[in-house]
């Protein structure tokens, strides 16, 4: 059997080797606890990771949406600069529209104008004529009464040369 020394020894070894493994132990616990944080950092580490990949992912599809919708506005910034460039040119054509309509509006008017003095020239041209056909007539008129006068005149000079050849008689 043991003496008492040796068993105060063995208590005191066993104290000793219960203090040590108490010590490891709470060393053990506490490598556990990092153990736990880390594996907790790790899973957040993960997700971290996740949501990242799936933040890039969604930016990547963003980057694409972008680029789609710039590839669309570069597309409606060309119709609407053609869509302005068919305005301009409608402006235009509807200008030069205008511009013909007042010069047929003047033309016109220059017509109506014209017209009218035509009229004019026309009742002044049918009075002529109007005239021109009274002179005539005044004319013929006096005409016949040269001729009636010349007529009346011979007759006269007869009835003289008679009446004196009478009264020479």
């Amino acid at each position: 059997m043991l003496t008492e020394r040796q068993i105060q020894l063995l208590r005191s070894e066993n104290e000793m080797l219960q203090l040590q493994l108490d010590d490891v132990n709470i060393m053990i616990q506490v490598r556990e606890e990092e153990l736990e944080l880390l594996r907790k950092r790790a899973q957040e580490a993960s997700e971290l990771q996740s949501r990242v990949d799936a933040n890039l992912i969604e930016f990547e599809q963003m980057q694409n949406h972008l680029g789609n919708c710039q590839q669309k506005n570069e597309g409606k910034d060309e119709r609407l600069s053609e869509m302005e460039e068919e305005l301009y040119a409608s402006i235009k054509d509807q200008l030069k529209a205008e511009d013909k309509i007042k010069d047929f509006n003047s033309v016109q008017a220059n017509l109506l104008d014209t017209s009218r003095e035509l009229d004019e020239a026309s009742a002044v041209y049918k009075k002529l004529q109007d005239t021109k056909k009274q002179l005539t007539s005044t004319k013929s008129e006096l005409e016949i009464a040269h001729m009636e006068i010349d007529s009346l005149k011979q007759q006269l000079h007869e009835a003289n040369a008679l009446n004196e050849m009478l009264m020479k008689k």
